[in-house]
């Protein structure tokens, strides 16, 4: 039976990520006249007491994105940041505390507070009638962390739970990686205090969801210590380890006694006896891949652990600079080149990740005899996971054959 991909490809939804990544990136102004009396906190964005007129017409020369910040006569504690967002020259009144701030954020980084700004502006732009929804659509039963617990209380039914149910305790908290709703699953946008977190449990969502969370935080599940659907960097440190115990357990399996089966990783395995597995990873328990017969299980584990992550391996960003990389020369030592500085934009675990991955799919590709799965076939299975292509790729295969190249190429991704 072949492999059903997209049972889990909406688990996290990315739209709100996208846009994020699409909004105006700032561009600061700079002043090229001396001013006098310029507040400590401002460096070049500070052009002094000049119009109103003034000010949005350098801000159009600059274009889209475009900020700074000028002089204010009305009043004596604030500022006046101006920004160029859709066309139109939007002005702030701006104060500083130790921290920059127009309303409850504190930025100490100005340009990080309209970068902060226009991701904002932007999804408003384009998803507020999603925006609006997306909690009233959620089904909470069905959410990330009900179903963690859910699972968690099966598991220990004939014990009671050392700690009872209660309430959640959220505080707004700075998710320092791309992190997704566990109410509703979808993006926390933003650059800080981009939603709340349970203080106990860590349950993490947007301020209007965690408004419909029902009294159940049970800091004793070990949520935040979960394996998958997590961010990769966030689990490493988690549990100080380089690589995700879920990628080195299962790529150690195939390799051990998969490496001569016939359509390893194209063939599905037992997704209920995937699901357990991940529950066991998820709580901690000690696995034993070596104990499951079917090793299309345990590839499956591999490819459903890669598609639950709330960010792929190599995000929507990174890898329009992968595929730029690759597409602007044909000379082979040449691009491989560009695509590793391309990389180097990722995390260094998702790049061990990704490496580690990459190998091992050199392996299974030499016993391509036996096992009937070539570099091409696997690139083929394993693009849609490991690329975040943003939208449906103008040209189909050009996500295929970027991983293709990168499989045959092992340079790309080592590690110095």
């Amino acid at each position: 039976m072949e492999e059903d991909e997209t049972q889990h490809d909406t688990y996290w939804k990315h739209n709100l990520y996208l846009l994020q990544e699409r909004a105006p990136k700032p561009k600061l102004v700079p002043c090229t006249s001396r001013i006098f009396n310029k507040p400590p906190q401002y460096g070049l964005e500070y052009h002094g007491l000049i119009e109103r007129i003034d000010a949005a017409e350098k801000l159009r020369q600059m274009g889209e994105g475009a900020f700074l910040v000028r002089g204010s006569t009305r009043y004596a504690d604030a500022s006046t940041l101006c920004i160029l967002f859709d066309g139109k020259v939007l002005n702030y009144k701006l104060y500083y505390d130790g921290c920059h701030f127009v309303a409850d954020k504190r930025f100490e980084d100005l340009t990080l507070l309209v970068a902060d700004g226009l991701i904002a502006m932007y999804i408003e732009k384009y998803a507020a009638e999603y925006i609006r929804k997306m909690a009233d659509e959620a089904v909470y039963e069905q959410s990330p962390y009900s179903q963690y617990t859910k699972f968690n209380e099966n598991q220990v039914r004939s014990a009671p739970s050392s700690t009872p149910k209660q309430p959640h305790e959220f505080v707004p908290f700075t998710f320092k990686m791309p992190h997704y709703c566990d109410y509703c699953r979808n993006f926390l946008w933003g650059l800080v205090q981009q939603g709340v977190r349970c203080n106990n449990c860590g349950f993490a969502g947007h301020r209007k969801c965690s408004d419909r969370a029902i009294d159940d935080c049970r800091p004793d599940c070990k949520y935040v210590k979960r394996m998958f659907a997590v961010d990769l960097t966030t689990l490493c440190m988690a549990h100080s380890v380089p690589v995700p115990p879920v990628v080195t357990q299962c790529v150690n399996e195939v390799e051990r006694r998969g490496l001569n089966v016939e359509g390893i990783y194209r063939v599905s395995g037992s997704h209920d006896q995937m699901e357990k597995l991940r529950r066991q990873f998820d709580l901690g328990s000690s696995v034993n891949l070596g104990a499951i017969d079917d090793i299309h299980t345990v590839a499956g584990l591999l490819k459903l652990y890669l598609r639950l992550l709330p960010q792929q391996l190599v995000p929507f960003h990174i890898f329009n600079n992968v595929l730029n990389a690759f597409n602007s020369t044909r000379i082979p030592r040449e691009r491989a080149l560009r695509c590793r500085q391309a990389l180097d934009g990722l995390t260094i675990v998702n790049l061990r990740t990704l490496h580690v991955i990459l190998s091992h799919l050199r392996v299974i590709a030499s016993y391509s005899e036996l096992n009937k799965m070539s570099e091409e076939n696997l690139a083929t299975i394993f693009s849609p996971t490991i690329f975040c292509t943003g939208t449906v790729p103008s040209l189909p295969q050009q996500q295929h054959v970027l991983l293709h190249f990168l499989i045959v190429n092992p340079k790309v991704t080592e590690i110095n």
